[in-house]
């Protein structure tokens, strides 16, 4: 009994002290001048993170996918209408992605580009700077070019969740526009970062990271310099301001437990501290 309590106790100890962390297993970036240029890329990372889960309010296959190409949007929340970040967090098709967009810095807000029936200029206005992945839509964030995505359960969309893998085709990133792609866990504690590399103002750039485990609650986007608003207008500084077009990531994982994981194995530590003082104890009658 004592060799046993002494394995239990080891065991739970030793569990409490440590913790496993999400490895990043894979990132994939591609550059280039036209839609087929990195069509392969962005292919491979769609087959990497498995099936395409669809837009319905119900959880899909946990080694599939769900991503957003704009196009469907209606144009009531297009240019010149800010784009509602919680829109793809919704509870019915199409609208059940399991994603939100926030905020950061100076951002203000969200722009989804028109398309061209519409009668608005297509691409913010910058239809000769911006080249288009999947027609015809582009995203943007107007006032900064920083925010948050993060992440919801698409059968319950006020609870949390967790991705294994994001990627996203950016729009006129070029050398001056310095991004970096942050993944953080459900504890706000940063595991991964691309630094997406600009190339020309005219080509279409991909990155993705794909971790070993459903553990990005976060991906924060740090813009560069400078943003692109409405009717071809710049804002911020140098640079020439970038849109994204793709967005593709993991079927999202509801997080099961709110409380820091600290916490919940808390039970767990104090039994395997009952257990070695119990040992303690024991050993010191033995030798009375």
């Amino acid at each position: 009994m004592t060799k046993f309590r002494v394995l239990i106790s080891g065991l739970i100890l030793s569990f409490c002290a440590s913790s496993a962390n999400a490895e990043l297993i894979s990132t994939f970036e591609d550059a280039g001048l036209v839609a087929a240029d990195i069509q392969d890329t962005v292919d491979n990372f769609r087959n990497a993170l498995g099936p395409n889960n669809g837009n319905a309010p119900v959880n899909g296959d946990p080694l599939g996918r769900r991503q957003i190409n704009w196009d469907a949007l209606p144009d009531a929340l297009s240019d010149p209408t800010l784009f509602p970040g919680d829109f793809f967090n919704g509870d019915s098709a199409p609208r059940a992605r399991g994603i939100e967009f926030t905020p950061t810095g100076t951002t203000t807000g969200f722009l989804v580009s028109s398309t061209e029936a519409s009668g608005v200029p297509v691409a913010f206005g910058f239809d000769q700077f911006l080249p288009r992945f999947s027609d015809e839509r582009l995203f943007t964030s107007i006032g900064g070019s920083s925010f948050d995505i993060n992440f919801f359960d698409s059968s319950d969309q006020t609870t949390q969740a967790t991705v294994r893998g994001f990627g996203a085709v950016f729009s006129g990133l070029d050398f001056a526009d310095t991004v970096q792609m942050q993944f953080l866990n459900i504890a706000d504690e940063l595991i991964g970062s691309i630094n997406p590399l600009g190339t020309s103002e005219f080509d279409l750039n991909f990155a993705g990271a794909i971790f070993d485990s459903a553990e990005i609650a976060t991906v924060r986007i740090l813009g560069g310099n400078r943003f692109l608003e409405s009717n071809g207008n710049f804002g911020g500084g140098s640079g020439d301001g970038f849109a994204f077009d793709d967005f593709i990531f993991g079927e999202p994982i509801a997080v099961e437990v709110s409380e820091p994981p600290a916490f919940s194995l808390l039970p767990l530590c104090l039994l395997g501290a009952l257990v070695a003082r119990k040992r303690k104890a024991s050993v010191k009658k033995a030798y009375c």
